[in-house]
């Protein structure tokens, strides 16, 4: 039965560190839909797990909870019967958009004399280590690189014055290689490479297996507008162009390699050469093709953007939704998404949930999580079933499972399969680095509701009473909501103190943005009685909802239509003696001596208190 292509590349090439369950679970969820039984699952998706370092455990673990759950329908569109050799995979998602591409062509450059000291001069310092590899046979007959040689740039120059060109410090006519980016002393591995500077861009044939001409390959390089710091002749089918990128780290290297391969997509680029310590050609070095010997050389340094950050910049809008004229947006209705929550939450929504310390914020999102993965009501109000993924970022393991069983037991629920549970706990970082991670593993999920507790542990260095800061922070927050479909729920805390004398909006501490950005704002705010508390709603696209009470017991907040939603807890006024104490200031005269000046008699009618005999002996 048919698959995906996405599936049968991951057959092919295997999942990524960090990234190995995820694509496992993505890979065995369409196994099932296209009706694959479990024992040939298994059979075609343990070797791939094992090769990418699952253990054997983990990998039956994360297949058979696959098959545990009810089946999606199979994707339909673009699938192709399961083969050895998967077609090439289908282009990723961009960060931003080609234009069309039009297949043309530019006469190549004319060769730049000397290449390799020009190269060096360009595109490194002169005191990074630049690594070189000739190129051997091995025992089976094949023309591989060796690990090479590490030098500094001004130790290469001389050596080539000295002997006449790089090709004559090596001599070999199987190939000459340099890596793409400075690295450390000896080093010819990732974890080597001292600069993400260099990305290198390589094809010579399109998807369709389609030579493409080296004429129509600089026409693209040249058309994409990128910074190229180097154009390479490899003396075969292809040209190398290495693309300036001058990522901070490795983490943005790989952001900014996903971005060239996007915009290439259809072309086909090389796929090994994503990595930062790849080799290229290197210039004025020979190679053996079909026994002639061929020069490999220098085309062109530094074309393009200026920078790589100028060049993002100019495409980054392009990802944006088109601007419509209004005939067009007013000429087809845009249905309204489901109520998970009738009259409160839609789903792909943003709701806050927030209350002072102990007011069971928690329990009321683990509560409603239970509600909609079994379609039970919440605080009275009905819900449409969907899957929920709960973001568990304080609680241990073992106090959520009580708390699940106690509000399951008071729910009368007995089915756990309608939710999933991720503990983060020890893994919580800044929103901007892991909402990407969260939507990289859930994808094709299909979550209705994903609840986020506690919103501040993704504020990273952020600074809760900042305006800009929390905006940033809920702005990652629209992005899960935006990116998977589901309602993004997360719970707040209130300032310190009673807040009964502020707006419901105002509640909530840090920022008015907590309180102003979510589509849904909803405040637990204490009630003159004990274990209740007053529920206001904020709602920005469904009709007002009225105040009311909820009431705890035992494990849950029950609606209690009696009670008052205006009598709030009023705060607690100070002893008199207290507040007398507190109105001297610490370690002040009055603080020393208010008491006595507190307990002398009233000054007579008529008297200034210069003349007070008490005061003059005070």
């Amino acid at each position: 039965m048919a698959l995906p292509r996405r599936t049968l590349e991951y057959l092919q090439r295997g999942a990524s560190e960090g990234m190995r369950n995820a694509e496992l679970f993505d890979a065995t969820c369409q196994f099932r839909d296209a009706g694959h039984p479990l024992e040939e699952t298994e059979a075609q998706l343990l070797a791939r797990a094992l090769a990418d370092g699952l253990t054997e455990s983990e990998a039956r673990t994360t297949i058979r909870s696959v098959y545990a759950r009810t089946s999606r329908e199979p994707l339909g569109a673009g699938t192709v019967p399961i083969i050895k050799t998967p077609p090439t995979p289908p282009p990723r998602k961009p960060s931003v958009t080609p234009p069309p591409r039009e297949r043309s062509t530019m006469a190549l450059p004319v060769t730049i004399d000397d290449g390799f000291v020009h190269l060096l001069d360009s595109c490194f310092h002169p005191e990074e280590f630049v690594a070189i590899s000739p190129a051997a046979e091995n025992e089976d007959g094949e023309i591989v690189p060796r690990r090479g040689v590490t030098l500094t740039a001004t130790e290469w120059k001389a050596k080539v014055a000295a002997k006449g060109g790089i090709d004559r410090v090596f001599g070999t006519k199987l190939g000459l290689f340099l890596r793409i980016n400075p690295m450390a002393k000896g080093g010819a591995k990732n974890e080597d490479v001292t600069a993400f500077r260099h990305v290198l861009v390589e094809f010579d044939r399109d998807e369709a297996g389609k030579a493409i001409p080296k004429e129509e390959q600089y026409h693209a390089i040249v058309a994409s507008g990128m910074p190229v710091a180097a154009l390479i002749d490899s003396g075969n089918k292809s040209l190398h162009a290495w693309i300036r990128v001058d990522a901070p780290d490795e983490a943005e290297y790989k952001r900014r390699v996903e971005i060239i391969w996007s915009w290439f997509s259809g072309i086909n680029l090389d796929k090994q050469n994503r990595n930062a310590s790849r080799l290229s050609r290197c210039p004025d070095g020979w190679r053996t093709v079909d026994g002639e010997y061929r020069r490999q050389s220098l085309l062109a340094l530094q074309f393009g953007a200026e920078s790589w950050t100028a060049w993002e910049a100019a495409h980054s809008n392009s990802d944006l939704p088109p601007i419509l004229p209004g005939h067009s947006f007013m000429a087809q209705p845009e249905p309204e998404p489901p109520q998970l929550v009738q009259g409160i939450l839609h789903q792909g929504a943003k709701m806050v949930l927030g209350g002072p310390s102990k007011a069971r914020k928690s329990w009321s999102l683990i509560d409603l999580m239970l509600s909609v993965s079994t379609g039970s009501p919440w605080w009275g109000f009905p819900t449409l079933r969907g899957r929920a993924l709960y973001l568990n970022f304080e609680l241990p393991a073992f106090a959520l499972q009580y708390r699940i069983h106690r509000i399951a037991a008071a729910k009368n629920i007995d089915d756990f399969s309608g939710f999933d549970i991720w503990n983060l706990r020890g893994h919580a970082t800044d929103f901007s680095a892991l909402i990407p991670k969260i939507l990289g593993r859930i994808r094709d999920t299909g979550y209705s509701i994903i609840l986020i507790d506690p919103i501040y542990k993704g504020l990273g260095a952020r600074n809760e009473n900042d305006a800009g800061d929390i905006a940033s922070l809920l702005n990652e927050v629209e992005q899960l909501a935006a990116k998977s479909g589901a309602a993004a729920v997360f719970g707040a805390h209130f300032s310190k103190g009673n807040q009964a004398g502020k707006e419901s909006i105002d509640r909530i501490g840090g920022s008015g943005v907590f309180a102003r950005d979510p589509d849904v704002i909803l405040t637990m705010t204490p009630h003159e009685e004990d274990d209740a508390h007053v529920i206001d709603l904020t709602l920005r696209s469904l009709p007002p909802v009225k105040a009311f009470v909820v009431r705890w017991c035992e494990s849950i907040f029950i609606p209690d239509q009696q009670a008052d939603p205006g009598q709030l807890k009023a705060p607690q006024a100070p002893a008199k003696n207290e507040k007398a104490k507190t109105s001297y200031k610490m370690g002040s005269t009055a603080d020393r001596y208010g008491k006595a000046v507190e307990n002398m008699p009233p000054l007579p009618n008529g008297r200034i208190a210069q003349e007070s005999g008490v005061l003059a002996y005070i």
